[in-house]
């Protein structure tokens, strides 16, 4: 038997199928993953195409046939939805009108006036247009996981060559008008890439759906939920024991925080603090950490930074903090900072030596009288640096 059209779709309506239960299935577990339900429903209107379609050829019924198009048009649509919603978050509902409405209305009119030819052609083509759209929108997301992400964008296009191809062998034949679907080798070969397309994409769609599941899931262990910052697990994490200089930390502690709390209440104190982490985010470079380390102190550690820079973005932070008006039920407050900078312009230092060191300095900042900065070279007559 031959592999015509009516093949290729009942193939990829049953493995669309299966796909659509399988990213219904992830959804339910991952509802948040919202682009899992868009994928699903993508699947469901090819399944429902492929249905139509075949009754469309028992009579060649031009209303079936543009029914049965459209459907597999828009499902189309939806799939090339989904991609966009997992690269950006957003569905975007009117390049899906825009796109529906495009691709739809050339194959939609010749269907139903009796030139059957050309809505093959037009299905096709509309076919093809969205499959590449489709990879460019995953080509323009590469960054997040360069090689599935490049693998999914080549399978899209080469499935969108296929249906491509298919477009010029019925231009080339003349067959403008078809009382049955077309039957030639470039239907096998789009017949053959789709269908290890549909496997192919469906199996790295849900891969990278787990890897992100699983990045997101590391990053809200690593991450401070109320200022956005790394926590005290990644800081230690993240930084090496051993550092080359120059490097320098600063430790901050927010002046009379419990006072705070206790009279303008721990919603204006959470906002402090949240506020204080938007500042130290604010105030680092690729390559520097901004952490939380619990209650109201937080640490930077700056690679590549010398005592005295790091001198001056503390002095900076401070300045910031110290001008930046909250305001609670209670009345308008002000919050200040103290903090403690130690830094090793050569050699190597201890990544504990060097936090030590900066807490010491810090405590030294609180005792002579808060908000200010305290060199913790200068507070104990050396650095903590040591020669390699």
């Amino acid at each position: 038997m031959p592999l015509d059209y009516n093949s290729l779709l009942i193939a990829i309506g049953f493995s669309s199928a299966g796909l659509a239960l399988t990213f219904f299935t992830s959804w339910l577990v991952a509802k948040t993953e919202r682009f899992l339900m868009t994928w699903s429903v993508g699947l469901a209107l090819i399944v429902v195409a492929t249905l139509i379609y075949a009754a469309f050829l028992q009579d060649f019924a031009p209303i079936l046939g543009a029914t049965g198009f459209s459907v597999l048009l828009m499902g189309l649509v939806v799939v090339m939805a989904a991609g966009r919603q997992f690269r950006t978050g957003r569905l975007p509902v009117k390049t899906m009108a825009l796109s529906a409405a495009l691709s739809i209305a050339p194959m939609a009119v010749p269907m139903l006036t009796g030139y059957t030819g050309i809505a093959f052609i037009a299905l096709n083509l509309g076919a093809t247009a969205i499959l590449f759209a489709t990879a460019w929108d995953y080509w323009l997301g590469r960054a997040e996981a360069r090689t599935p992400i490049l693998l999914l964008a080549v399978l899209y296009a080469l499935t969108g060559v296929s249906f491509a191809a298919c477009a010029v062998v019925l231009v080339y034949e003349r067959q403008w008008i078809i009382h049955e679907a077309p039957v030639n080798w470039v239907e096998n070969l789009n017949l053959a890439v789709s269908l290890a397309s549909t496997a192919g994409i469906g199996a790295l769609s849900l891969a990278l759906n787990q890897s992100r599941l699983a990045r997101g899931h590391k990053l809200d262990a690593e991450t401070d939920a109320l200022t956005g910052l790394f926590n005290r697990r990644a800081l230690f994490g993240k930084v090496p024991v051993d550092l080359a200089a120059p490097v320098a930390a600063i430790v901050f502690d927010v002046d009379q925080f419990k006072r705070v709390n206790d009279v303008h209440g721990h919603q204006a104190g959470d906002e402090v603090l949240r506020v204080f982490g938007e500042l130290l985010a604010a105030n680092t470079r690729r390559g520097d950490i901004a952490a939380r380390l619990g209650g109201e102190e937080f640490a930077l550690i700056l690679p590549e930074t010398s005592l005295d820079e790091a001198l001056m973005i503390a002095e900076r932070v401070r300045t910031r903090i110290s001008r930046h008006g909250f305001a609670s039920p209670a009345g308008a407050l002000t919050c200040t900072v103290s903090a403690g900078v130690a830094g090793c312009d050569v050699g190597r230092t201890g990544r504990d030596e060097l936090l030590r060191a900066a807490d010491a300095a810090l405590y030294s900042a609180k005792r002579a009288g808060r908000n200010r900065v305290v060199n913790a070279a200068a507070d104990t007559g050396h650095d903590v640096g040591r020669v390699a």
